[in-house]
């Protein structure tokens, strides 16, 4: 797999990963339009992890598949971006049950458009699997009403982000921020889908909108917890530490317990009476030591392992308190379970590593394959079709290049009788030995091929005739000599050879092999083991 698509795939999971955990802090919001910005986070993560799942998976049917199933966010992510724009920003009357409900059903109409696509193809014009840098892809041609669906999603996007500037523009100064935030979040996965679309020639070619929408989920986390969003009605400052599910612990100046919420107690597996007084290293064990940076004067953000069974790992934020003057007077500790994120971490590094590896193992299997797609699996030479596709490339390069190419073209001298006398593994055996002479007489650049049956040819690009024909009674003195075992039995024999140069005897391939062919038939009109060129048997025509 090319580099670049092992990087998009990765970066289309970790969005998606992103704005699922994005989704989660909205879904904890209790303010109007929280539960859509939640469906639309959700909507925005199934994109993305959709987009990847179709480039992880192999074959026409599974990509499609994931084609068909990513139609469904896809259809929704407009409608819920708009509803969630015009309850945020108070503009309920726009969006009325008339409305939604002829939304849902022109969406609805969409999927099934695009799942019975086969039958009309007014959504896809056409889809294909094709291969980009040898990588399986979708190409795919759009139809009519994936247009129509197009323009539909741009407006309602256009018209929720005008007004949210709008509102940008009315806000106080307390809720501005907010809106800058959110606009940078609506914007950017806008102006990604526009850029893709712009660039469009065809679904092989890398959308980059589902990877922006982790940036919105990282902007949308940022402004919940910089900003207040979603936060619309103040919460009282004892209730939500009372409440909070971290565990907040208050140190004195000499870093004794002056108090502890519910979560920290839970935490701490002891009730507040026997804790408040003492001192935090004390309590916290084989955690921190005496002198740990914690009891530091500067904020401070760590991880801390608590050695219990199970163990627990914390994320620990340390603020100092300071008193009028300027001096510490105590430290603000708030600790939050993260064990089950780190897990969560741990088996997705786990399943990446093994995506990955199993990526390679996919890519030898390829490389394997198209080795053997062009392999002659008897004698390990290029095969005739290795040849045919190669071949071409290589006169056009000499044609632009202006240099020669040669062949020398072998036949096997009264090769059925080895088969008639001895038997095919005999025959087999002989091929084989002949595969491996030809290998050694190749040099770098030259590539031997088995042309069919007993017929076997060398290409030598870059080399004159002269030089072919020295070359080519060098191969016959070491095939005289060669002698092949087979059981009790050593087999010999004689080889006819016909030399032919490009362009001088053929401009194009079917005349180039057809050239050396006739003179390989000619060697063997005179009497067999014997090397003949073209040249020769048109001097002697003429």
């Amino acid at each position: 797999m090319p580099a670049y698509f092992s990087t998009y795939i990765v970066l289309l999971i970790i969005s998606a990963a992103i704005t699922f955990s994005a989704s989660l802090t909205a879904r904890k919001r209790k303010a109007p339009g929280s539960s859509t910005l939640t469906a639309l986070l959700v909507a925005l993560s199934m994109w993305s992890a959709f987009s990847a799942a179709q480039y992880i998976q192999e074959g026409f049917a599974a990509k499609f598949f994931w084609l068909n199933v990513m139609v469904v966010p896809v259809a929704a992510v407009p409608i819920l971006f708009m509803n969630f724009i015009l309850k945020f920003s108070g503009n309920t009357v726009w969006f009325t049950r008339r409305t939604l409900i002829a939304f849902f059903v022109f969406s609805i109409a969409f999927i099934l458009l695009q799942w019975t696509n086969s039958y009309h193809h007014l959504v896809l014009s056409s889809v294909q699997l094709v291969e980009q840098d040898g990588f399986p892809v979708l190409e795919i041609q759009r139809g009519p009403i994936y247009f129509v669906n197009l323009a539909l999603a741009y407006s309602t996007v256009t018209i929720g982000t005008l007004t949210l500037m709008r509102e940008a523009l009315r806000a106080s100064n307390l809720y501005r921020n907010q809106y800058r935030l959110l606009l940078l979040g609506c914007i950017i996965p806008f102006a990604f889908s526009i850029y893709s679309q712009v660039k469009y020639i065809s679904f092989s070619s890398l959308d980059i909108s589902p990877i922006s929408f982790g940036i919105t989920g990282v902007i949308f986390v940022a402004a919940t917890l910089r900003t207040h969003f979603m936060d619309l009605i103040p919460v009282a400052r004892s209730h939500l530490v009372e409440n909070m599910g971290d565990g907040v612990l208050v140190l004195d100046a000499q870093n004794r317990i002056a108090d502890l919420n519910p979560a920290m107690e839970v935490l701490l597996a002891e009730r507040p009476q026997e804790l408040l007084g003492k001192y935090a290293y004390e309590v916290f064990g084989g955690w921190v030591e005496k002198t740990s940076p914690i009891f530091g004067n500067f904020d401070l953000k760590t991880e801390v392992r608590i050695p219990s069974s199970p163990s627990h790992i914390l994320d620990l934020r340390m603020t100092p308190l300071y008193d009028k003057n300027g001096q510490v007077n105590g430290r603000l500790l708030v600790f939050r379970d993260i064990t089950e994120r780190k897990e969560v971490e741990k088996r997705l590094r786990d399943a990446n590593f093994r995506m990955k590896s199993q990526l390679i193992e996919i890519g030898i299997l390829q490389s394997q394959l198209r080795e053997q797609a062009v392999r002659d699996p008897l004698t390990g030479l290029f095969n005739r079709r290795y040849l045919e596709e190669t071949l071409d490339r290589e006169l056009a390069r000499a044609a632009r290049e202006s240099y020669p190419v040669s062949i020398i073209m072998i036949d096997i001298d009264h090769f059925k009788q080895v088969n008639d006398t001895y038997g095919h593994e005999a025959g087999d055996v002989m091929l084989k030995a002949l595969g491996g002479m030809l290998m050694s007489h190749s040099r770098r650049g030259d590539f031997a091929c088995r042309y069919g049956g007993e017929e076997f040819l060398i290409v030598m690009p870059n080399i004159t005739s002269a030089i072919v024909q020295e070359r080519a009674i060098t191969l016959r003195k070491s095939l005289k000599v060669l002698v092949v075992p087979y059981a009790n039995h050593i087999l010999t024999a004689t080889y006819s050879m016909g030399i032919a140069s490009y362009p001088a005897n053929g401009d194009t391939r079917d005349s180039f092999l057809r050239a050396a062919d006739q003179a390989m038939y000619a060697a063997k009109n005179a009497g067999r083991d014997d090397i003949r060129s073209f040249d020769e048997i048109e001097t002697m025509v003429k």
